[in-house]
């Protein structure tokens, strides 16, 4: 292993090298005759809240092969909790996904137009958390794609309606598993919104009004005469987080959400014409059991303005309603009965006026 160790040794230790070692060896590379280094640049340049991420490159029999590495911090137990959330999905909810996705004939493979399920996450090569080792075993590590460091889009310009109606296809196509699972997999899908799984997140609108909290204090001189006005705002978003996160005020129509779909977690590719082509949800450890409002009305108002909604938000419902339908439906579930878009509308309705609010 390489690089500058002393700024975050704990990151590399025993666990994650010999983990990577096995990945390697189960990609083809001969045993002993290959190297680890570790680029610590990629986590010092990152933002994210809930873990390190950096590349792991294994060097051998004339090749390079290039993981991500996720860990958490040491020392917030916030973090951590949300980590193991992150974790959870991606040993248990995406591997159930796709496995009941194939038993339908809906593999990997099949991406004709029309004719896809949903596999837009990154591979995982292992997802584990033990931290109650004398040395942390604690770990994702997941596929590399050269597309994380192109994909360069300004968190604050709102996204265009070509990248939005990638997204939509691809919540909807999320969304639709959870409604087939619900009625043809009862048993395996309630682990997945059993208490303290994918249903309590206090941790994260913790974290998040923390960081309101943060850029109230900054605005105070700016904006001192706004400050009751922002104050409001904040108390309404976050009541409005609460109920989309509450089962108990969404269902029959509740589903497995991303629940941080936002610019930053969204990596997308482009053909050689830069048209944007395919987009992977990565970062999900918010993910929940929640209204599937709690991914629209979040992309919506963190990634959108207020002039795009008033023209695009209804035809990106019915983007989203469609690819979900499409899924659904050849998952042997009843859209019209199980989510019609009647229903999403209904969901819709209470945040319509303030998702059409705004400049």
């Amino acid at each position: 292993m390489s690089g500058q160790r002393k700024k975050i040794t704990p990151m590399f230790n025993d666990f994650l090298y010999e983990a990577i070692k096995r990945i390697a060896v189960e990609q083809g590379f001969t045993p002993e005759l290959f190297s680890v280094d570790f680029d610590e640049e990629t986590c010092l340049e990152c933002d994210g809240f809930v873990s390190f991420v950096f590349k792991a490159i294994i060097n051998g029999d004339d090749r390079e092969f290039v993981l991500w590495c996720k860990v958490p911090p040491n020392d917030d137990p916030r973090s951590l909790a949300l980590f193991k959330r992150e974790v959870f999905f991606y040993r248990e909810v995406l591997p159930a996904f796709y496995e009941f996705q194939a038993e339908k004939g809906l593999g990997e493979e099949q991406q004709q137009p029309g004719d896809a399920g949903f596999y837009s996450a990154p591979r995982c090569y292992l997802a584990h958390c033990d931290t109650e080792k004398e040395e942390s075993e604690a770990a994702i590590i997941l596929e590399y794609d050269e597309n994380y460091e192109r994909w360069d889009w300004d968190k604050f310009e709102p996204i265009n309606v070509e990248h939005s109606k990638l997204l939509m296809e691809q919540l909807g196509r999320l969304h639709a598993i959870s409604f087939a699972m619900k009625e043809q997999k009862p048993e395996m899908f309630s682990k997945f919104h059993a208490k303290d799984v994918l249903v309590e997140n206090n941790d994260l609108v913790t974290l998040m009004k923390e960081s309101f909290d943060r850029a109230l204090t900054t605005m105070r001189t700016r904006f001192a005469a706004d400050q009751d006005k922002i104050q409001r705002i904040k108390d309404v978003v976050f009541q409005q987080l609460t109920d989309c996160g509450n089962p108990d005020k969404s269902e029959p129509y509740c589903v497995v959400s991303h629940g941080d779909c936002w610019i930053n977690n969204l990596i997308f590719t482009h053909d050689e014409d830069n048209a944007a082509k395919s987009v992977i949800l990565t970062d999900w450890q918010a993910s929940r059991y929640a209204s599937p409002l709690l991914d629209l009305g979040y992309f919506f108002f963190i990634c959108t303005s207020g002039q795009f909604r008033r023209e695009h938000l209804d035809e990106l419902l019915q983007h989203y309603h469609g690819a979900l339908r499409d899924l659904l439906d050849r998952l042997g579930g009843d859209t019209a009965r199980q989510f019609p878009f009647t229903a999403l509308l209904r969901l819709v309705k209470p945040y319509r006026d303030a998702m059409l609010d705004g400049q």
